[in-house]
């Protein structure tokens, strides 16, 4: 894939995203760069009350925009389509944000190896908003248990906007203990939430599953597919192994109100 075809996929990518958020957020306000969105009915979803920039703005205008839109929140939470050379990330992190930065990737070729789907189901709707909630007490343990309730009603939400299948795997005693979803909107399609629960870590089934929702996606034919990965950790090699490449990448700038850094 030439530069251009990888900036012409990366533009295809994150406008998909952001018509997702604006299909989801009950409220959605022009500002300079991008556009604010709001949810009263879930308040601590951080995707569905975000200040969204398709280009960086400069952080002290970005600071700006987030404290007239989001004062009303307990966080400010920015997403910056293009996160550029780095200085603006920097400037955050200078300011006490927490800083993530997002690999946007594209299937682009076969996995490197083929990988036997022995095992996997698809879930049920519930099965998946539990292994969601177990993933959030996870990364997130000081959250409350309203906040779950808020991103599992994100997670219904968003699942049924884009048609989503639930791929698995179940234990034994038929608990789920993976998942990895597909989402399909007309030409395109979108692979998340990759998650195993730690006692049934290293089996291989973020591959297994992985594989066949591309699999299911190729069958298809859709004109992209894509994955999204944080570009601190380990699963975005996974996701090469499968097929996938990175051509881009997002910035996601978030802080508590009132915090002092």
């Amino acid at each position: 894939m030439t530069s251009t075809d990888s900036e012409s996929t990366r533009r295809r990518i994150v406008g998909e995203l952001r018509r997702t958020v604006i299909a989801l957020a009950a409220d959605m306000t022009p500002v300079a760069g991008g556009f604010a969105v709001s949810t009263p009915d879930l308040p601590l979803v951080w995707t569905l009350n975000q200040v969204h920039l398709a280009e960086a703005i400069g952080y002290d205008a970005a600071v700006a925009v987030a404290e007239q839109h989001q004062g009303h929140l307990p966080f400010r939470h920015i997403v910056v389509e293009d996160a550029g050379d780095g200085a603006l990330a920097a400037a955050f992190a200078a300011g006490g944000w927490v800083v993530d930065r997002v690999v946007v990737m594209a299937l682009e070729r076969p996995a490197d190896r083929d990988v036997a789907a022995d095992g996997v189901v698809e879930l049920g709707e519930e099965e998946m908003l539990g292994l969601m909630r177990r993933w959030l007490a996870e990364d997130h343990p000081g959250e409350s248990g309203e906040g779950f309730d808020q991103v599992g009603e994100y997670n219904r939400r968003e699942g049924r906007l884009w048609h989503e299948t639930r791929f698995g795997v179940r234990s034994d005693d038929g608990e789920a203990v993976a998942v990895a979803k597909l989402r399909r909107e007309g030409p395109v399609a979108w692979v998340e939430d990759v998650y195993t629960v730690p006692e049934a870590r290293g089996r291989g089934y973020a591959r297994m599953l992985v594989t066949e929702a591309t699999r299911r996606a190729r069958a298809a034919e859709p004109e992209v597919t894509f994955i999204l990965a944080d570009d601190n950790d380990w699963p975005k090699e996974l996701y090469r192994k499968v097929g996938f490449e990175p051509v881009g990448y997002m910035g996601t700038f978030h802080r508590h109100a009132g915090s002092d850094r």
